[in-house]
């Protein structure tokens, strides 16, 4: 889906057709982009259709669980059964879905993208990202939540404290911390920004 916001006195629009982030017009990439230096080739022994029907059923969870936090509404399949009891289990709310970042680097901005969840736990704020995979990629998911909780610091001016994995598939279901470390997350923009250049 298509959207526009102001973020920091940035202008920013996602256009879903053509997966593209733009600030103030100027095209950037997601920090899905950015990840894809280091893990661009996670997938790449698995079929079209396999990678396809994957990314499908992940939407419907992620939709399903937004329609869930923001409206109440239940959808009665295991993913959303298996969130709330993850919610119960660790007595965590949710405070916002869906969030729109932009990723400075000496205030000019280099790559956006689209957060799951910010959750609050124990009174302190943190950041979650749902993944519906057969196993848990932690090191992705280190990376991702690292430079998304960068993003957010920078764009909102809100500590984030902790980092959680959300691992949802069929009956599986998993909250695992995830590392703060930004020195890494940083090192990895270096890598894309180099690749960029050669």
């Amino acid at each position: 889906m298509d959207f526009e916001t102001q973020i920091n006195g940035n202008f920013l629009e996602y256009l879903d057709s053509a997966h593209l982030y733009l600030v103030d017009g100027v095209i950037v990439p997601s920090i899905t982009q950015v990840l894809k230096v280091k893990f661009g080739r996670k997938y790449e022994m698995v079929d079209k259709q396999t990678l396809d029907a994957a990314a499908q059923a992940g939407t419907a969870v992620h939709e399903a669980i937004q329609r869930y936090c923001e409206d109440g509404e239940y959808t009665d399949i295991p993913e959303v059964k298996n969130f709330r009891f993850l919610q119960k289990q660790y007595k965590f709310s949710v405070i916002k879905n869906e969030v729109p970042v932009i990723l400075y680097r000496d205030e000019e901005p280099i790559a956006a993208g689209r957060l799951d969840l910010v959750l609050e736990l124990n009174g302190v704020r943190g950041l979650a990202d749902i993944k519906r995979t057969s196993t848990l990629d932690k090191e992705y998911l280190a990376y991702q939540l690292n430079l998304y909780r960068i993003a957010y610091q920078q764009c909102y001016g809100e500590k984030i404290e902790f980092l959680k994995g959300i691992h949802l598939r069929g009956e599986t279901r998993k909250f695992p911390s995830i590392p703060i470390n930004e020195e890494f997350a940083w090192k990895l923009v270096d890598e894309y920004e180099n690749a960029q250049s050669d």
